[in-house]
C-alpha cells in the first residue's frame, strides 16, 4: 500500500521573509523600550550598594573616633603613640582609603571587621603593608572599592583641601578632590571626613560623583 504524501497546508508552512522581519522589528522595539529601564534599575541598585558600603565605612570611622578621640587619618600617619604601627612607606596611590582601612582594621579597640565586604576589598596598586591588619588577617595594603570597581577616596579634616591619587582597576592613576556643596562647604561628617566615589562613569570630578555623607541642600 502506497503512502501518499500529505499536501502542505497553510498551518504547516514556515515564516516568510517579511514575517521574520516584522518579528525582528517587534523584538527590537521591545528591547529599545525595556533596556533603558533595566539598565536604570541596575544603576540605581549599584548606587544604593555603594552608599551602603560608604555608610559602613563612615560608621567604622566614628567607632574609631569614639575609641581614640580622633578620626582615622588619610596619610597612614598615626596621631598617637598608642596606635603607632611599623608598616611600609606609602607609594602615593589610594593613600586615603588605604589609611582608613588600615587604622580601623588594626585591633579590637575601636576596630571594625570589614572582611565581609568581599570583592569590594581590592588592591588596585598592588602594594604591600608589611604589618598584618588584624581584623582582615591580611598584609597587603588594601582599599575598598565602589560598585564599579573604583577605590573610594577618603579625606580627613586636615586633608580635605588636598588632591589624592587613585589607582583605577586598569592601573591608571587619576586625581581625586574632595567635593563641596553649592554653599562652598565640603560634604562630609560635620567637616571631619569625606568619602568619595567616582560614580557610575568611573571618573572623579564629574556630575555623578557620590560624596558621603552628603550635605543637605
Amino acid at each position: 500500500m502506497n503512502v501518499q504524501e500529505r499536501p502542505v497546508g497553510p498551518a504547516q508552512r514556515g515564516f516568510t521573509l517579511i514575517e521574520l522581519l516584522i518579528v525582528i522589528a517587534i523584538l527590537g522595539t521591545l528591547a529599545a523600550v525595556l533596556l533603558p529601564n533595566i539598565l536604570g534599575a541596575q544603576k540605581s541598585a549599584d548606587i544604593t550598594a555603594t552608599e551602603a558600603n560608604m555608610l559602613r565605612l563612615s560608621n567604622a570611622c566614628q567607632a574609631f573616633e569614639q575609641a581614640y578621640g580622633w578620626y582615622p587619618p588619610d596619610d597612614l600617619r598615626s596621631r598617637a603613640k598608642e596606635v603607632e604601627v611599623n608598616w611600609k612607606t606609602d607609594n602615593g596611590q589610594n593613600t586615603g582609603i588605604e589609611s582608613l582601612v588600615a587604622f580601623v582594621s588594626m585591633g579590637n579597640k575601636g576596630g571594625t571587621d570589614l572582611s565581609d565586604l568581599g570583592d569590594r576589598i581590592t588592591n588596585t596598586d598592588k602594594d604591600e603593608h608589611g604589618a598584618e591588619q588584624k581584623k582582615l588577617h591580611r598584609k597587603d595594603r588594601v582599599e575598598v572599592a565602589d560598585a564599579w570597581g573604583m577605590p573610594f577616596a577618603y579625606f580627613c579634616m586636615s586633608g580635605l583641601g588636598k588632591a589624592q591619587n587613585v589607582c583605577t582597576p586598569t592601573g591608571d592613576v587619576v586625581p581625586a578632590v574632595a567635593l563641596k556643596d553649592s554653599r562652598g562647604n565640603y560634604h562630609g561628617h560635620k567637616g571631619k571626613f569625606q568619602l568619595l566615589s567616582a560614580g557610575p562613569d568611573g571618573v572623579f570630578g564629574t556630575s555623578d560623583d557620590i560624596p558621603f555623607p552628603r550635605n543637605a541642600d
